[in-house]
């Protein structure tokens, strides 16, 4: 405590009554579903697509991308029968009835006591933590809307309203894993928003479903707003909180608190787009997933105060504009490569979070922003069509359907230095277009809780194909070990002296000893003799 902060420790000591406070409501049968918060009936904010633009975009999803509409009703047609693909396990089953609090894999429960009681990276209590907050994202959810959106079937909105309220009541405030993490209430939150949007049109069965969605909206921002991660885990965690906030508070100022929360989650995205992201657009964990992860939250967020009106400064603009910049560098030779932390999530849709999607963001950046080099590097995707419509159907039609392995080569690719992150990517389309990335950076941020001891590892692809890669992630949460043997130095492209680490493993998400990475000199020139 004496190292705390006067602010650190007043944000502790309140969010500390807090908890105790809501148990103790809801002890006393005061805790309402609802949390006492009264709508009232003014005019919601504009979203990404009006009810009446559905029927236009489902028309144009099935003519550019057939492929990924089957991909959306096949899934869909899965997650009625109960059956899930999480962070790279397939066909996981929870139940007939869907057990919210299991992780399938190890079958392991967590127990339903108050949230904060619960110790989420304790593997014998709970299992894999990330397994079950994967499925409580609740983005399946959306897979059932846009699947009804795409082909009328009723019976895909009957099964989302039916494990809406399953969900509901399984996790009851404050109880349950599912409350443990403001981000995963924050995701959650951000899924009922799209579900809310894509079934505007559909003749719900439950008449009281929207006000029950409107009202859980609400108890979810309340979390959020009292339990953000100042604290704990200042990164990506605070972005998706603020992205919440902004969304659920310009979008249904009917909620009492919306505009605090819709100018609180602005004013939050605006600071940490400053603090995390370094002066030459690389985002500060030194992972390129949680790269990819900030720029969607960016993205949906800038796009959305778009629609609403809501003034941005020029320098967020910059700031993901040169985001997109090092993505783009990155994808010169195909998909871009990996490196540090995968956290297995997207903003917005979970089946893209492998390597050939990394890209996504280039789409929404080169039609926001009309920017030449993201056009020609850009493909069209569903998300920047469910985004902004027929304004990315007129910029990208010529890319729909096209990857970056197939266009690998079509331009000419450029050595590039990004040096407050420490990577050098040296390019050329000598026997096809081919790209060595090295990382001489930092391992991260603070204690490096996503970064890998990789220091001088390199990685190289070739003709849109990866020759060297990096070791991944694994897993977050493990017994066997396995967590530190991918992220530890024998895992990566380069060296280790005496067959040790480059630094010390301190739980899952820390380090010590970090070793100090200094690139003296890069030298860039056409040719060398």
């Amino acid at each position: 405590m004496s190292q705390m902060s006067w602010h650190e420790l007043q944000t502790r000591v309140r969010q500390e009554v807090n908890k105790r406070l809501d148990l103790a409501l809801w002890r006393s049968g005061l805790m309402t579903g609802r949390n006492g918060l009264v709508l009232s009936h003014a005019e919601r904010g504009k979203f990404f697509f009006s009810v009446q633009d559905l029927p236009r975009l489902a028309q144009i999803l099935n003519e550019r991308l057939p492929d990924e509409v089957s991909k959306i009703v096949d899934e869909a047609d899965e997650i009625c029968r109960h059956r899930f693909c999480l962070l790279g396990y397939d066909n996981l089953n929870f139940g007939a009835e869907i057990d919210w609090h299991l992780d399938p894999v190890h079958g392991k429960r967590a127990p339903l006591k108050p949230w904060f009681d619960i110790d989420f990276l304790d593997f014998g209590q709970v299992g894999d933590h990330k397994v079950i907050w994967e499925l409580n994202r609740h983005q399946h959810l959306v897979t059932l809307a846009k699947a009804w959106c795409l082909t009328h079937e009723r019976s895909y909105v009957a099964e989302l309203i039916s494990q809406w309220y399953s969900w509901r009541e399984a996790n009851p405030y404050p109880l349950g894993i599912n409350w443990g993490s403001s981000l995963e209430v924050a995701f959650r939150s951000l899924s009922w928003i799209w579900v809310h949007h894509l079934i505007g049109e559909c003749a719900v069965p439950h008449a009281e479903f929207e006000s029950d969605l409107v009202h859980g909206l609400a108890a979810a921002g309340r979390h959020i707003e009292r339990y953000l991660s100042t604290y704990f885990s200042p990164n990506t965690h605070l972005l998706g909180e603020a992205v919440a906030l902004f969304f659920i508070g310009s979008l249904y100022p009917q909620i009492g608190p919306a505009r605090r929360w819709r100018d609180k989650g602005r004013s939050m995205l605006l600071e940490e787009s400053e603090r995390q992201v370094r002066s030459d657009g690389v985002y500060f964990e030194q992972a390129l997933y949680y790269h990819v992860y900030a720029l969607d939250f960016f993205l949906h967020a800038r796009v959305l105060a778009g629609k609403n009106a809501v003034e941005i400064p020029s320098s967020f603009d910059q700031t993901i504009l040169k985001m997109l910049d090092f993505l783009r560098a990155l994808s010169q030779a195909g998909p871009p490569q990996s490196f540090g932390d995968d956290d297995g999530g997207r903003a917005f849709n979970p089946r893209r979070n492998r390597s050939e999607y990394m890209s996504d963001p280039l789409a929404i950046g080169a039609v926001l922003f009309q920017n030449a080099d993201l056009i020609s590097a850009a493909t069209l995707t569903e998300e920047s069509i469910w985004l902004l419509g027929q304004r990315a159907i007129s910029l990208l039609t010529a890319n729909a359907g096209t990857s970056l392995t197939a266009n690998a080569g079509t331009s000419n690719p450029v050595s590039r230095s990004f040096e407050a992150a420490g990577i050098y990517l040296m390019a050329d389309a000598v026997n096809g277009t081919q790209q060595l990335m090295i990382d001489a950076g930092p391992q991260g941020t603070g204690r490096s809780g996503h970064g890998h001891a990789d220091a001088l590892s390199i990685q190289l692809s070739l003709k849109g194909q990866p020759w060297l890669v990096d070791s991944g992630t694994g897993c977050y949460i493990s017994r066997d070990g396995a967590r530190d043997r991918f992220r530890g130095t024998a895992a990566h492209n380069t060296l280790r002296v005496d067959g040790q680490d480059q630094a010390i493993a301190e739980g899952p998400f820390a380090w010590s000893c970090l070793p100090a990475v200094k690139a003296e000199r890069w030298i860039q020139a056409k040719t060398f003799n």
